[in-house]
């Protein structure tokens, strides 16, 4: 019998159909912009906010076990050299995109800064996107994301040194429900949709779900699904991908903008758990395929540039139907994002593997507790 995905994911340090996924959400979010107002893109940005609090407490909880500390230097240091040079080539880009005015909209110096130093989601909301060049919106996420790399990290430090095995999930559990109580607050007090959908404080339980499904599961850590527990999943999935369905129908305008963020949250954590867990399966093994594997790992380039050269493309070519704008658009957004894999991610990447090898001086031993069974 062939090794589980799982297992022989937490030995190479690949995480089995990560890569699918992200091509999955990103293509969500592409698609949506680009005229198929039909499919739920926000739906994308949720799975990319439950995938990171997943992916970010996977390998935390992988260093804590293998070294027995967090380097919280060195991981900060590797998430700076992951986002920032895409999203400075972005933003030069976009700046030379608009001074030649190919695209609607200009920087202000609030807005470069919020972009630059991630509290653009807040700009956005306060301006109504502006001060931005059209199509560098997007920023909105990567800011909620950002929050939770620099706030989380020292959090899952003091998670992971208690011996109570079920004191993770209980906290994290709770800061979700709490920031579900905080939506529902804010809108039964008129604020506004823009903050309830964009702001950190209303949208970061996604990720925190993403966090909680890893602290409750090992499934990443060496102990790979079991196979007498193929019903178990195939009912978890089915269920999930139900109330997934049920959140898209269901229309009330309260549920929208409250529950259905974390009901969706839930459902796509559980889809997730069953496609990592059991990615040898036949039914979710195509999530390794190459062309879907290829777009997983330059969909932060396409995630950041798409819109940009979707409003670039409209503008310069507007006969084109909504078909020939949307090819247009991937084949540039593609060129771009596979330019900037080559000439700026993989450059980078050796210097993030060094990072993540090389102990911190500064990081502080602890406890190896509540890691094995």
């Amino acid at each position: 019998m062939s090794t589980p995905a799982s297992a022989s994911a937490a030995g190479s340090g690949e995480i089995a159909s990560l890569n699918g996924i992200r091509a999955l959400a990103v293509s969500l979010v592409f698609l949506a912009h680009a005229g198929f107002e039909q499919l739920p893109g926000g739906l994308g940005v949720t799975l990319f906010f439950v995938l990171s609090g997943y992916l970010i407490t996977t390998l935390l909880r992988r260093e804590y076990r293998t070294q027995g500390a967090i380097a919280l230097r060195a991981f900060y240091l590797r998430r700076l050299l992951r986002l920032m040079p895409p999203l400075l080539v972005v933003v030069a880009l976009a700046a030379l995109l608009s001074s030649l005015g190919l695209v609607a909209g200009a920087f202000s110096l609030t807005g470069l800064l919020s972009v630059l130093f991630y509290f653009g989601n807040y700009q956005i909301i306060a301006s109504d996107f502006g001060g931005m060049p059209s199509g560098i919106g997007v920023v909105w996420s990567l800011a909620v994301e950002e929050h939770y790399y620099l706030l989380y990290p020292p959090l899952a430090v003091l998670l992971l040194r208690s011996r109570r095995r079920g004191l993770p999930v209980a906290v994290l559990a709770a800061l979700c429900l709490a920031m579900l109580g905080w939506r529902c607050w804010l809108l039964l007090h008129d604020a506004s949709p823009a903050w309830l959908m964009m702001a950190t404080d209303t949208r970061a339980d996604a990720i925190l779900v993403g966090c909680l499904m890893a602290f409750g599961s090992d499934s990443l850590l060496g102990a790979a699904a079991q196979p007498g527990h193929g019903r178990r999943d195939r009912a978890l999935f089915v269920g999930a991908a139900l109330l997934l369905l049920a959140t898209l129908v269901w229309r009330n305008e309260f549920f929208r903008l409250s529950l259905r963020y974390s009901l969706q949250s839930v459902a796509l954590a559980a889809l997730l758990w069953v496609a990592v867990a059991r990615a040898d399966s036949r039914w979710f093994r195509w999530l390794g395929a190459r062309p879907l594997v290829w777009l997983g790992g330059v969909s932060y380039s396409v995630y950041l540039s798409h819109q940009l050269i979707l409003g670039f493309v409209q503008r310069q070519w507007p006969e084109h139907n909504e078909l020939a704008t949307l090819l247009i658009t991937a084949a540039l957004t593609l060129a771009l994002a596979e330019a900037l894999r080559r000439l700026v991610e993989q450059p980078l990447a050796g210097w993030r593997r060094r990072l993540r090898q090389r102990p911190n001086p500064l990081s502080t031993p602890l406890p190896m507790v509540g890691l094995t069974r």
